[in-house]
């Protein structure tokens, strides 16, 4: 007896062909968890049930004004102060209870930190080498490299700019490889340039792989670095997560306040904060609250009178039109164009989706509605037209814009 031809439909059925079942992607643990972080100095809260994660490879940007606390959790990040409450784990070591394995994957960097004045470069790496147990003194001049100070390693410590001696501590923490850089404050009094150099360099140790949590008051040095931020004020953490979610969140409030209704809620891990806007109470504006937290229940409604007949008939009410949707939020883009800026901008104006265009310095500024996508299409339309571009840069105003928009100004 003849076996049976196999049909199409048996065919995609053999198990020798079916298609392997889609692998399960599991998202990788956070380097840096805290988790319900408290701190008390004499009778004052400085740190209050503070949570947030910092993914691998990311720069995190730390801010908050002066005394808002961020200097306390970073000494407890870097095992040098215990917690009252929490708990706070560095690639997966707990700090409190093994900092002697944390001292060994963080490199810490504090504000204002001191340097022996009487020694030169080399000789101020080869000590720090040998005090890491570094195997091998080689790679005192692979830090050298990295961070540019090879010219100076003769030169001694005391003659060095505050910039020099700024990105000589971060070649000191980088001695033994650490997987986790944790700096504050690393670019405090540093004239523009120096700023402008170790910020370059902290996008070159985000290239080798390095997560790094960077904090500083300063948000222009961090506008252009961090790919996710905490934001901590009187103690609390306001929010945390990449910048651009955290703008879509605050608009969609906006939105979501303009017709009079909160937006739907979003997941968020447990104990984290997020921006979850509160019912306003006569014109009051929103506050940031925790995400899933119990909310009060309402308050029972009044019983409905019945109706009199020999009472008069309530006056008809007036029409209330439906509320107009707010219109897209504007983003905002420089164009650095070769030739002549005005004849960029004609062609710009009156496009669909353009705003706004104007032009200041010999820059383009235009205001747009719409993804990055409409960036593409009007450096195509101009390059069409013969105008070289030879910049895009994106607004940086956004991690202003959202620092003044979470947060109250209040001090403890």
């Amino acid at each position: 007896m003849s076996e049976p031809v196999p049909t199409p439909e048996t065919w995609e059925r053999s198990p020798a062909t079916a298609a392997p079942p889609p692998a399960l992607v599991v998202p990788a643990p956070p380097t840096i968890r805290v988790r319900h972080l408290w701190h008390r100095f004499a009778n004052r809260d400085v740190l209050r049930d503070v949570t947030f994660d910092v993914g691998a490879g990311e720069i995190f940007g730390f801010i908050g004004p002066n005394g808002a606390g961020k200097t306390t959790t970073i000494r407890v990040m870097a095992t040098l102060l215990e917690p009252m409450a929490g708990r706070v784990e560095i690639d997966g070591i707990d700090v409190t209870l093994d900092p002697e394995a944390v001292r060994k994957v963080i490199g810490y960097m504090p504000d204002h930190a001191g340097v022996y004045d009487r020694i030169t470069v080399r000789e101020y790496l080869e000590f720090f080498a040998d005090s890491f147990r570094v195997p091998s003194i080689s790679v005192v001049d692979a830090v050298l490299e990295l961070t540019d100070l090879g010219k100076l390693q003769d030169r001694l410590v005391a003659e060095m700019s505050k910039g020099m001696k700024q990105r000589l501590q971060l070649a000191r923490i980088l001695l033994h490889d650490p997987k986790v850089l944790i700096l504050d404050e690393p670019a405090s009094d540093l004239d523009p340039r120096a700023r402008i150099e170790i910020r370059d360099l902290l996008l070159e140790l985000r290239g080798l792989g390095k997560t790094i949590f960077l904090s500083s008051h300063i948000l222009t040095e961090l506008s252009d670095v961090c790919t996710s931020i905490g934001i901590l004020e009187r103690g609390r953490l306001v929010v945390a997560g990449p910048i651009h979610e955290i703008s879509a969140r605050l608009e969609a409030i906006r939105a979501a306040e303009a017709h009079g209704h909160a937006p739907p809620p979003r997941y968020v891990p447990p104990g984290v904060r997020a921006l979850v806007p509160t019912p306003a109470a006569q014109g009051a504006p929103a506050s940031p609250e925790i995400a899933g937290a119990p909310q009060a229940a309402p308050a029972a409604s009044a019983p409905v009178p019945a109706t009199d007949p020999s009472a008069p008939a309530a006056p008809p009410q007036p029409h209330v039109p439906a509320p107009v949707p707010p219109a897209p939020s504007v983003r905002r883009v420089k164009l650095r164009v070769l030739g002549n800026p005005e004849a960029a901008a004609y062609f710009l104006r009156g496009g669909p989706g353009i705003v706004e265009v104007s032009v200041l310095g010999g820059v383009v500024h235009v205001g747009y509605q719409g993804t990055e996508t409409k960036i593409a299409e009007m450096v195509t339309h101009l390059v069409h037209r013969n105008i070289g571009i030879v910049g895009v840069e994106p607004e940086r105003n956004e991690l202003e814009r959202i620092f003044l928009e979470v947060t109250r100004g209040d001090v403890q």
